[in-house]
C-alpha cells in the first residue's frame, strides 16, 4: 500500500514540499513510497535468516601492508617507502619493509584462507613491483609473483579480486611530476592497468581501479592541517587539493576503459570507496529525507562517489565549493562517469543525522566522548551505517541495480595474546556480528548487496599507525612471522559454513 494513501491533504502538501526540495538538491526519490517513505526493492528468494547461496564470503588485504620484500626481484620504491622511512611520520618509525612477508608466505596464507572457508580474496597489486619507474619497462619477476599468487588462489577454489592501486604510488612518478598533482598521471595509470590486465586478465575477472580516493587525498595532502599519510605534502589552496581529487577521478575513468580494452576475457570493473554513510537517528520519513540531503552534500560523497556513479559532481557540493571547485576540461565528466559493473564499499562507521529547521535541512548528531569505539580513535561503532550506505547508493544516488560488495569492514584488537597463545577477540566478533546483521537486513530487503570482505585476513602494517593496530582475524607474530588464528577467525568460519550470522 502506498504511504500516501493515509496522508491528510495538509500533510501531503508538507511532505511534497520536502520531496521537491530534495529533488532540487539532486536527490532521487521514488514516486511510489512505502510506510518509510521509500521504494520497495525486489526481494531475493532466500531462506529467512540466511544469506543467498551465491553470496561472496571473502577477506581483504593490500600489497604494501602485507607483502614486504620491498627490495626484492626488481621492485621499485613507492611513496610509502619514502614516507615510512622519514623520521616522525609513522608510529615507532615502523615501515612496510617486511610487513607480513606474504611475498614469501603466500602459499601458507592461502591455505589459511581455504581452511577459513572463504571463496573470494581481495588483494592489491603493487604498481612499483610491476613498473619500477611507474612507466616503461615491465618487471617480469614482479608479474610472476602475482601469477603464482593468483594460480594458488584458483587451485584452492578462491576467486581473486584485484585492486590496481592501494596508495603505493611509484616514487619515480612523484619525483617526475608530483604524482596525483598532475593530470599526466591519468595516462600512466591507464598504461599500468593495461600492462597488468593483459597479463593477468586470463586469471582475474574482478578488478578495482583505486582504493579510497577520499583517504589517499584527505590523508595524504594538507592545506591547513598536516597530512598523516604519504606523500605527506602541504598545499597552497583548497582548489589545488580538489584538483588532485579530480585527477584521481580521471585516472579511475581511464583505468575503467583500459581494463575493458585490455582484458582477454570477461571483466567486472569497480572501485573501492569509503563514502560516508548517513544514518537517520530515528527512521522517520523526515529523518530519512534529512539523511539523503546529508549524503549528497557531504564533501567526500558529493565530490567523489557521486561523480563516479553519475558523471556529475553533486550540485550542492559544487555550490559549497564555490571558486575552489576543480577546473573541469571538456570530456572530463564523461570519462569519470564510466559505467561500473559492481561497487566496493569500505565501511567502518557513519554519522547519525536528524531533520533540522536550517538551510541544509539536516543536522549531524555528534558522538560523545564515551561513545563505543573500535580500539582506534576514529572508529565509532555504528552498525546501521553499513545498511544505510548500501541503501543510499541504491536510492539516493539512483543506482538501484548496481551490485555492491563490502570491500572492507573491521576493527582493531582490544586484547592481547593469552598465556596459552590464544587471542579471544570477542570485541571483533561483536563488531562483525552487529554489522553483518545489518548486511543481512539489506540483502533481505532486496538491495543488491552481494558480498562481504572483512578487513583484514591478517594483522598487518596499518599505515601511519605502523604495527600498533591489529585488524586481522589471524594474529601475526612479526618477529617470527608465525600465524595464529584468532577466535574471530573460527567464528567467521562458522558464519561461512552456515551462511548466517552466528
Amino acid at each position: 500500500m502506498s504511504y500516501l494513501t493515509n496522508l491528510s491533504r495538509r500533510t501531503f502538501l508538507q511532505r511534497s514540499a520536502v520531496i521537491a526540495s530534495t529533488f532540487a538538491m539532486g536527490s532521487i526519490i521514488p514516486l511510489e513510497l512505502t510506510a518509510k517513505g521509500l521504494s520497495t526493492p525486489k526481494k531475493k528468494s532466500v531462506k529467512p535468516g540466511f544469506f543467498p547461496e551465491d553470496f561472496w564470503w571473502g577477506a581483504a588485504t593490500a600489497a604494501y601492508q602485507v607483502e614486504g620484500a620491498v627490495n626484492e626481484d626488481g621492485r621499485g620504491q613507492s611513496i610509502w617507502d619514502t614516507f615510512s622511512h622519514t623520521a616522525g611520520r609513522t608510529f615507532n618509525g615502523d615501515t612496510g619493509d617486511v610487513a607480513c612477508n606474504q611475498y614469501q608466505l603466500f602459499e601458507s596464507d592461502i591455505k589459511l584462507m581455504a581452511e577459513l572457508g572463504i571463496k573470494h580474496y581481495r588483494f592489491s597489486i603493487s604498481w612499483s613491483r610491476i613498473l619500477p619507474d611507474g612507466r616503461g619497462q615491465v618487471n617480469e619477476k614482479g608479474m610472476d609473483y602475482y601469477r603464482r599468487l593468483i594460480d594458488t588462489l584458483l587451485k584452492y577454489g578462491i576467486e581473486p579480486h584485484a585492486t590496481l592501486y592501494h596508495w603505493d604510488l611509484p616514487q619515480a612518478l612523484q619525483n617526475r611530476y608530483l604524482g596525483w598533482q598532475s593530470r599526466e598521471i591519468v595516462g600512466d595509470f591507464a598504461d599500468y592497468a593495461t600492462v597488468v590486465v593483459k597479463r593477468l586478465g586470463d586469471r582475474v575477472q574482478h578488478w578495482m581501479t583505486l582504493n579510497e580516493i577520499s583517504s589517499m587525498t584527505y590523508n595524504g595532502y594538507g592545506v591547513k592541517n598536516k597530512p598523516i599519510h604519504a606523500p605527506g605534502l602541504m598545499l597552497n589552496s583548497r582548489k589545488e587539493f580538489l584538483q588532485i581529487i579530480h585527477n584521481a577521478l580521471l585516472a579511475h575513468g581511464a583505468c575503467c576503459q583500459a581494463i575493458r580494452a585490455a582484458s582477454p576475457g570477461k571483466s567486472f570493473v569497480s572501485i573501492a570507496e569509503n563514502f560516508n554513510s548517513y544514518v537517520p537517528v530515528i527512521e522517520t520519513f523526515e529523518n530519512i529525507i534529512a539523511s539523503r540531503k546529508a549524503f549528497l552534500r557531504d564533501e567526500k560523497n558529493g565530490g567523489i562517489i557521486m561523480p563516479v556513479l553519475t558523471g556529475n559532481y553533486s550540485e550542492t557540493w559544487l555550490a559549497d565549493c564555490g571558486a575552489d571547485a576543480p577546473t573541469i576540461a571538456g570530456g572530463d565528466m564523461k570519462l569519470i562517469g564510466q559505467p561500473l559493473d559492481e561497487l566496493g564499499y569500505n565501511c567502518y562507521s557513519g554519522v547519525y543525522v536528524a531533520t533540522a529547521d536550517n538551510e541544509k535541512g539536516f543536522e549531524a548528531i555528534p558522538f560523545n566522548s564515551r561513545y563505543p569505539k573500535g580500539n582506534v580513535y576514529w572508529l565509532n561503532i555504528l552498525p546501521e551505517s553499513i545498511y544505510w550506505g548500501v541503501r543510499h547508493i541504491s536510492e539516493t544516488a539512483g543506482c538501484p541495480n548496481l551490485p555492491i560488495f563490502i570491500s572492507e569492514n573491521g576493527l582493531a584488537d582490544g586484547t592481547e595474546l593469552t598465556a596459552k597463545g590464544e587471542l579471544n577477540d570477542i570485541d571483533r566478533i561483536m563488531y562483525y556480528r552487529s554489522y553483518l546483521t545489518q548486511v543481512h537486513r539489506a540483502v533481505a530487503e532486496g538491495f543488491p548487496l552481494i558480498g562481504y570482505f572483512p578487513w583484514s585476513l591478517l594483522d598487518n602494517y596499518e599505515w601511519a599507525d605502523g604495527y600498533s593496530s591489529r585488524f586481522g582475524m589471524v594474529y601475526v607474530d612479526y618477529a617470527t612471522q608465525k600465524r595464529i588464528p584468532k577466535l574471530s577467525y573460527h567464528w567467521y568460519q562458522q558464519v561461512i559454513k552456515n551462511s548466517r550470522v552466528m
